[in-house]
């Protein structure tokens, strides 16, 4: 595993696993055996998935030490304010039998993200969260927040090879703050895997097509967080550690640049706006 370290001094293994829309309990039984099976570090989930308690009952039922694995959540935008963010993260914390969070994050750009800032600045001072950050948040929201307290650490944004978004990602360098990429594969959405390019690339280092759209994640300096319920799916998205692409390779993935989202615009005020009607 290769691991990347963050502006607070904090580190994060380069790849981690994700949860959206894991809500039968035998799937999500399955995905956390396999994700210890497979040596997965990182867990990330959201209040909105409505999965946290039932994470936290298979964590427990694992017998796995805390400091094994890591848990990343965040806050849905309609909890954002002083009183209803600690709110939120104190039901984070008690659906997930723990009693600190390594990673939380605002989920999207929203009214009052600045309160929210300072109880996650707050709670990190405490030492209830290890890592803060953000989700979906573009440059301008993120220089709306770097006006007002702590740099965030990390930025997950939906990424893969069709909708690269390398102005977003460069400004993330400069400013050292981790890109997290979900949504990485497209899987279902595109025909990201079935392009040419990617299939070609899968033939030359015997890998799946998965596995090179993941490892163009690592080469690129982000972090993928792909999400399965098949437990051979969850092992081949980490068996990626163990070839490289060269700058050939990343010329030909940057052909086949989209500029196409399969979700939401983070800057799109409607729907920011119906984002505070989802609880």
């Amino acid at each position: 595993m290769k691991y990347y370290k963050l502006n607070d001094g904090n580190e994060i293994p380069a790849l981690g696993f994700g949860t959206y829309k894991i809500t039968d309990r035998n799937d999500m039984a399955n995905a956390i055996e396999a994700f210890f099976e497979n040596s997965y570090e990182y867990l990330d989930t959201a209040k909105i998935y409505n999965n946290e308690k039932m994470i936290g009952e298979e964590l427990k039922n694992s017998c796995k030490k805390r400091n094994e694995y890591k848990i990343a959540t965040k806050v849905w935008p309609s909890d954002f304010g002083c009183d209803k963010t600690k709110k939120s993260l104190d039901e984070s914390l008690e659906k997930l039998q723990t009693d600190y969070l390594d990673v939380v994050l605002l989920h999207w750009f929203g009214n009052d993200f600045e309160k929210s800032w300072k109880v996650f600045e707050d709670y990190k001072r405490q030492g209830i969260v290890k890592t803060i950050g953000v989700s979906n948040f573009e440059i301008s929201q993120l220089k709306k927040l770097l006006e007002i307290g702590e740099k965030p650490a990390i930025d997950q944004l939906e990424s893969s090879p069709h909708f690269q978004n390398d102005e977003t990602v460069r400004f993330l360098k400069e400013n050292n703050i981790i890109h997290q990429a979900w949504s990485p594969i497209a899987r279902g959405r595109s025909e990201l895997l079935e392009e040419f390019v990617i299939k070609k690339l899968a033939n030359k280092y015997n890998k799946t097509p998965a596995q090179i759209v993941l490892r163009w994640h690592i080469e690129r300096g982000s972090m993928p967080i792909p999400k399965s319920t098949n437990p051979k799916r969850i092992k081949e998205n980490i068996e990626i550690f163990d070839f490289s692409l060269d700058e050939k390779d990343l010329k030909a993935i940057k052909s086949i640049d989209l500029k196409k989202r399969y979700s939401s615009d983070p800057e799109d005020e409607n729907w920011l706006k119906e984002l505070l009607k989802r609880i």
